[in-house]
């Protein structure tokens, strides 16, 4: 595999990193003065890197492999061909797994946390809380067992790995506590925050989707660890928070982005910079085609060249070379465009959530209902009209539930996770690659890894995390 890297760009929002920038998690905090002393200020300042750092790890480069992997993309160039191909190593990832606890992560996370309990400001509390259970819920979901009780302690210089489903359990108590300080005192963020300004409410609805998305997570794994994340049934947990989810498309938690070169979404600039590396996918270009689905132009351009008009995906092990003159890749006026806001947590998701879970016990009504809420919610979003979803029943129903979702979930990591634990949609395997070699999980961060003797070599690791048992 070509070894040149891609330096994810941190430039999102003109934000520089303002918490330790070496690479690893077992990075002692050089700071030593008294936290109660830092201007408050420093809070709001902290708050603006782990903003900027969420953003990077729901479109960066997990966003590029789950995608590949999901046939939203195709990997067409250079490392992202052999990516493609599941052709995987420890630094694929390695400054996404770095970033979990540095440059906005967990660290920053901790500070700003402090200080905000400090000037009791109690909903700032809140927000910066779920953006913790984000980072941390999400890393769990790709690495499994990851350093998290002792990862930000500067008297440890190695942490330890925190079980997978512990830290499902930590983060719905982590989620809890964010609700309620959310209905707490003391001033939000207000205009620092970029998504809701502070608004208390619509918070604690993206706190209650990200609930649900992450007891669905273990609805796969046997009842033991299924009681250890979910503190009991995961599909009632998941249909009962979704219930409490967000509910607008004006309620999406999404990455901010602008015009200007150093706002411009992620997935923009590594094309423009990474021409032809990466494609549209045969597989979801396809779907869409076929249905008709208006989302197709937002999501994909025409190919050029010889297929100039025409929507082209690369299938898996595509050719390298110059692919660009031939297949589409992003959509100029939709999630291509520089100032395209990418979702995060989406009041779709929210509703395919309930959806699933409804059908799945036996309340084919509200799982109707919900598909339909599901593609209201896109319509909202992006102001088109998709193509009326018929009356279903059976397996048929929860087939149009996943296949909805998965098209709803473009470019979003977490439809790797819904591969996971569903094996839908029917991917499509060649003489180039066959789906059911897809990795469960991607190798722990290499610089970690060599600074921290409880990470396992890679031949050590396991082929897939606790919640997801069974390969498709």
């Amino acid at each position: 595999m070509n070894a040149k890297r891609i330096t994810p760009i941190r430039r999102v929002l003109a934000v520089a990193a303002l918490a330790a920038t070496a690479g690893g998690c077992n990075f002692v905090d050089a700071t030593t003065s008294n936290p109660n002393a830092v201007p408050n200020a420093a809070m709001d300042q902290l708050f603006t890197a782990i903003q900027v750092n969420s953003y990077l790890l729901s479109e960066g480069q997990i966003s590029r492999i789950s995608s590949m992997w999901m046939q939203q993309m195709a990997g067409t160039d250079r490392q992202f061909s052999s990516l493609d191909l599941y052709d995987l190593n420890e630094d694929d990832a390695d400054d996404e797994f770095n970033t979990i606890y540095t440059g906005g992560g967990l660290i920053d996370l901790r500070r700003a946390q402090q200080l905000a309990r400090d000037a009791e400001r109690e909903a700032y509390l809140g927000i910066l809380q779920i953006h913790e259970a984000y980072l941390i819920g999400m890393a769990a979901s790709i690495w499994g067992d990851i350093p998290y009780t002792e990862a930000v302690d500067p008297a440890i210089a190695e942490p330890a790995l925190d079980a997978q489903e512990e830290i499902y359990a930590a983060m719905q108590a982590l989620l809890d506590e964010a609700i309620s300080n959310l209905g707490g005192g003391g001033a939000g963020p207000g205009g620092n925050d970029f998504n809701f300004g502070g608004d208390a409410a619509r918070w604690t609805r993206v706190a209650n989707t990200l609930k649900a998305r992450f007891y669905m997570h273990w609805v796969e794994a046997s009842s033991a660890e299924a009681t250890t994340a979910c503190g009991g049934d995961c599909l009632q947990k998941a249909m009962a928070a979704a219930q409490a989810g967000i509910v607008t498309a004006a309620g999406d938690w999404r990455a901010q982005h602008g015009a200007a070169s150093t706002e411009n979404n992620l997935w923009y600039q590594f094309l423009r910079d990474r021409s032809g590396y990466i494609s549209a996918g045969h597989h979801l270009l396809n779907l869409l085609q076929t249905r008709n689905d208006p989302r197709l132009e937002l999501y994909y351009s025409t190919g050029s060249g010889p297929n100039d008009g025409v929507f082209v995906g690369s299938p898996p092990g595509a050719p390298g070379g110059d692919p660009g003159t031939t297949a589409s890749s992003l959509s100029d006026d939709g999630f291509g465009n520089p100032a395209f806001d990418q979702p995060m947590v989406s009041c779709a998701e929210n509703a395919f959530i309930l959806a699933e879970a409804a059908y799945l016990l036996n309340n084919t009504g509200l799982a109707q209902s919900a598909l339909q809420d599901g593609v209201a919610c896109q319509e909202a979003a992006f102001g088109i009209d998709i193509p009326n979803v018929p009356t279903l029943t059976g397996a048929a129903l929860l087939t149009e539930i996943l296949t909805q979702k998965y098209a709803a979930m473009f470019l979003n990591i977490e439809a790797y996770n819904d591969y996971k634990r569903t094996c839908q949609p029917a991917l499509v395997s060649n003489s180039q690659v066959d789906v059911s070699d897809m990795p469960g999980r991607l190798f722990y961060g290499q610089q970690e890894r060599q600074t921290n003797s409880n990470m396992p070599e890679p031949d050590q690791q396991p082929v897939r995390n606790a919640n997801d048992p069974q390969g498709c």
